[in-house]
């Protein structure tokens, strides 16, 4: 069995950025409500895109966070994959929550989305980390991440919807 620790700071920054994203995520969610035409369309790819990205480079840097007394690399057109699928299902769900009301039906479509959109991320992510021996998958653990994936994307689409028009007092 491989022995792995992890570094504490950069667990930390990757915590920080995911921070972050998420508050540029939803300000530019907020900001979709109030445009129209071309100007909400830039604010919606704006903050799909951060939010997107943001997803990503958590993870990513979480998985840089890694140490291993091994040599790893990774694919680079799958990584870069991996961040597409990221950001298109965060363009996707930021629009389901931006137009009108949020019925559950829309909202659970949204969690679909944005949850298979993670989990695609992130397995697509880890296919892309090349060392030897290979990674064995423990097919309840993988489930648990789906459900939590669905779960969060849920909460999170939630949260989007209802702070997307909370005004700063004053």
């Amino acid at each position: 069995m491989l022995v792995t620790s992890y570094d504490s700071f950069i667990v930390i920054v990757s915590i920080l950025v995911a921070m972050l994203a998420s508050f540029t995520a939803l300000d530019m969610a907020g900001r979709v409500v109030h445009s129209t035409g071309k100007v909400a369309l830039v604010w919606l790819f704006g903050g799909g895109f951060a939010m997107g990205i943001g997803i990503w480079a958590m993870h990513f840097i979480g998985m840089l966070s890694m140490n291993m007394e091994m040599v790893m690399s990774y694919n680079a057109g799958l990584t870069a994959f991996s961040a597409g699928i990221a950001v298109c299902a965060s363009i996707f769900a930021l629009w389901l929550v931006c137009n009108g009301d949020l019925p559950l039906r829309r909202l659970a479509g949204g969690a679909l989305i944005l949850g298979s959109g993670v989990v695609a991320m992130h397995y697509t992510g880890m296919a892309a980390l090349m060392f030897s021996p290979g990674i064995v998958w423990n097919w309840r653990w993988i489930a648990v991440s789906v459900i939590i994936a669905l779960a969060a994307s849920g909460a999170a689409l939630w949260l989007a919807f209802n702070l997307r028009e909370a005004r700063p007092a004053g």
